[in-house]
């Protein structure tokens, strides 16, 4: 039982920049869904052997 008061701790960090305050947790959270997101658009998409961009068949 102690251990799930510890999960829901409502005091934890926060962040604060001006009028944006956001916690910790969230943060991290957001930063790596970005990562995430910009390693999917960086990343080439897996190729099928034998189907190439050869020929004049589309």
């Amino acid at each position: 039982m102690k251990s799930s008061v510890l999960l829901a701790d409502p005091a934890g960090r926060y962040i604060s920049a001006g009028v944006i305050q956001i916690s910790l947790t969230n943060a991290i959270t957001i930063g790596a869904m970005i990562v995430l997101f910009a390693l999917a658009i960086l990343l080439p998409f897996p190729r099928h052997g034998g189907r190439g961009r050869r020929g004049g068949d589309s």
